[in-house]
């Protein structure tokens, strides 16, 4: 524990002092702030502004835009620091009549800021619409003596007006991260009931409501944009194989042709593409003469002549499938080039008609000719009414073998996927011709299930291969929420992590070994080893917090992580075996922190072909108000609670140590089906980040 040794014989240092001064009153300036709500808008107006900072760009109107977006700022901050609903309702109004004076101009840049304007207020226009309405549906509704009803319509303006308002109030104003989610969460409670309401009762208000509270608090955290040749692996395949095909008696020998084509077709209800290849079907006839012989046309021809007949068909199909949350939907469609081979031979007992037939200038050729051209006419008229009708024989025991396998392995709801205990909620497919768009709400199965993103993605250029935009902050909180409803993490009750000292050169994974579940008294024997072996290794133990950590994005691109309940042993230094400068004895420092923060900045590396490289720090580790160190001896049912000025000094040299770490890894792209990562974008402060994938090369 050489590190915090260090750190608390400087006492007397003035530096050190003033850090020590700010960790024991809470250390409030690193608490993680929360953009606001509407930050996108705001950075859209100042990317103007910065546009103007040289005279020469500054345009003679400039001063006209400026007050028009000091306006959207000034009503913006309103909506935010508004306590009334009717004061936000006025603020979205006039929000709404700035936002067509910016539609009314050509001009790009004015026009991004009404799109940054529209995106933010609309969802909220919306909910606030739904709670206006269910207020005057409850009031509208014809008065009643029954005190049941009666309170049952109390409940719903109670809940509209205190459950649900005062947690968007609280949300729009949160100037902290903690404040954010907290608020976040009350929110999720309230729509949680809500939504528990309206499946046991629906009601128009209250479903409205729920759809609006949804739509803005529960957006997908996963989005992603793949061309064609991205998806080619999956999607592009011969619709045609060669070989026999039996259909009411007859035998076609299809030959597959070229492949003639594979795209995108524009749907706004699922990824629809297209596949077309040329094939060949060959079908001998093998009943033309007794068809010749039953009909009435042909009979004479055929005691004259015995007939066979063969159909071809050059053709083109063309299949069109679109994939739904609820499964495939595939469609053919035909080209037919249709030719007709007809071959004659004398018929042993038709001398007689033949010679008749041959004066009245019917040979065999003509007869064989004419034979053949109403042959030819038939097989146009019936060839593709049954090429339709065997193609969607085929095609629909096709797709139900593949809906039942789809539906047997991954769909198990509604819009809504699980594979691998990976689960994909409010799953929305669409395509252009151009490109295929995948978004939903991304977890793991368990807890309450994934949790959508709270702000939708900023507009960005969608680059060759894959782009997928993730809300990192609500996706990790889905994946711990779903690891920690998980058996195998309830059974974890705590984990001794050892550090070791390792010589230069050594892999980073051998400097720590992690042991779960174990005792006070085991871990007090390992930190008695440790001092014994001349501090090559130090040894922490960290208990199991009691609610998943909750991740989200603060004002400056950092990633904060909110670990709930975190307990923490350290060794003490030492020194402090009897009561040193922390004034208790303490061979063990227990960290107890009812909410940490800890925030991390991160860049990933991708130009070169290798691994990533992950570089990461530490930027605040904030222990929060009510945090408290105790110190013990040997029995941890005697521990000693430090004063607040004693334990800051602890936890100030634990969160020294943390910053000055430095996290440096290299994430290996291996296990990346098929593609290779060509570049991640920094974390944007509403929580969403870019990684731009192409297919891998051979």
């Amino acid at each position: 524990m050489h590190w915090m040794r260090a750190r608390l014989r400087t006492t007397v240092g003035q530096g050190l002092a003033i850090v020590l001064a700010a960790t024991v009153a809470g250390q409030a300036l690193a608490i993680a702030p929360a953009a606001p709500t509407y930050e996108a808008v705001e950075r859209a107006i100042q990317a103007v502004k910065k546009s103007w900072s040289e005279p020469v760009k500054r345009p003679a109107t400039a001063e006209g835009w400026e007050a028009l977006f000091d306006a959207v700022s000034t009503a913006l901050k309103a909506y935010s620091d508004s306590g009334d609903d009717n004061a936000r309702l006025e603020a979205l109004e006039r929000l709404d009549q700035l936002a067509g004076a910016l539609g009314t101009t050509t001009w790009k840049p004015a026009l991004d800021v009404r799109d940054a304007l529209v995106r933010w207020a609309e969802p909220r226009q919306r909910l606030a619409q739904a709670r206006l309405g269910l207020v005057a549906s409850v009031r509208a509704l014809p008065q009643t003596a029954d005190q049941q009803v009666q309170a049952n319509r109390e409940r719903w303006l109670a809940f509209t007006r205190d459950d649900l308002g005062r947690a968007l109030k609280d949300y729009e104003a949160a100037r902290t991260v903690a404040a954010r989610q907290a608020a976040l969460d009350a929110i999720h409670r309230a729509l949680g009931a809500l939504e528990s309401r309206v499946k046991e009762r629906p009601w128009p208000p209250s479903s409205a409501l729920a759809a609006a509270a949804s739509g803005l608090f529960s957006n997908p955290n996963i989005d992603i944009a793949a061309d064609a040749k991205s998806l080619a692996p999956f999607l592009d395949r011969d619709p045609v194989q060669s070989g026999p095909v039996t259909r009411k008696g007859y035998v076609s020998q299809v030959t597959a042709g070229a492949k003639t084509g594979y795209g995108f077709v524009p749907s706004d209800d699922g990824i629809a593409f297209y596949l077309s290849q040329y094939y060949t079907s060959v079908t001998p006839i093998w009943d033309f003469q007794s068809r010749m012989a039953a009909d009435p046309q042909g009979r004479r021809a055929a005691k004259m002549y015995s007939f066979w007949a063969t159909s071809v068909d050059n053709a083109e199909i063309i299949i069109t499938t679109t994939i739904r949350p609820s499964g495939l939907e595939i469609q053919p469609d035909y080209r037919h080039g249709i030719s007709a081979q007809v071959w004659s031979q004398p018929a042993a007992e038709g001398a007689c008609g033949r010679a008749i037939a041959a004066l009245l200038g019917m040979n065999q050729d003509r007869i064989t000719s004419k034979v053949r051209d109403e042959t030819l006419k038939d097989f146009q008229a019936r060839i593709p009414a049954e090429a339709m009708e065997e193609g969607l024989e085929r095609i629909t025991a096709e797709k139900e073998k593949r809906n039942a396998e789809l539906k047997s392995r991954f769909v198990v709801g509604d819009r809504a996927i699980a594979v691998r205990g990976v689960m994909v909620n409010s799953i929305a497919l669409r395509s252009t011709a151009e490109t295929a768009f995948i978004s939903g709400v991304l977890g793991l199965q368990g807890g309450e299930g994934p949790r959508g993103a709270d702000a939708p993605p900023p507009p960005a250029t969608i680059e060759p291969g894959v782009t997928a935009r993730v809300h990192l902050g609500s996706l990790l909180s889905s994946v711990a929420a779903g690891l920690f409803d998980r058996p195998e993490v309830r059974s974890f009750k705590n984990a001794m992590v050892v550090i070791k000292n390792l010589p230069p050169g050594a892999p980073p994974r051998d400097a720590i070994t992690v042991k779960q579940n174990v005792d006070f008294a085991e871990y007090a024997k390992k930190v008695d080893e440790a001092r014994a072996g001349g501090s090559k290794f130090v040894a922490l133990r960290v208990t199991r917090p009691s609610r998943p950590p909750e991740f989200r994005t603060d004002a400056r691109g950092f990633l904060v992580a909110l670990v709930h309940d975190l307990v923490i042993d350290v060794p003490a230094p030492p020194q402090e075996a009897k009561g040193g400068l922390v004034g208790a004895p303490a061979k063990i420092y227990r960290l107890v922190m009812p909410l940490a923060e800890v925030s991390f900045s991160f860049k990933i590396d991708a130009k070169n072909a290798g691994p990533l490289e992950l570089t990461a720090k530490i930027e605040d580790f904030t222990p929060g108000a009510d945090a408290k160190v105790l110190a013990i001896v040997d029995d941890e049912s005697k521990a000693a609670s430090l004063s607040r000025f004693s334990g800051g000094l602890i936890l100030g040299a634990l969160g020294g140590r943390l910053r000055m770490q430095p996290i440096n890894l290299g994430l290996d792209q291996s296990r990346l089906p098929g593609v290779v990562v060509r570049s991640v974008s920094t974390l944007d402060p509403s929580g969403w980040i870019r990684v731009n994938l192409e297919r891998k090369t051979l």
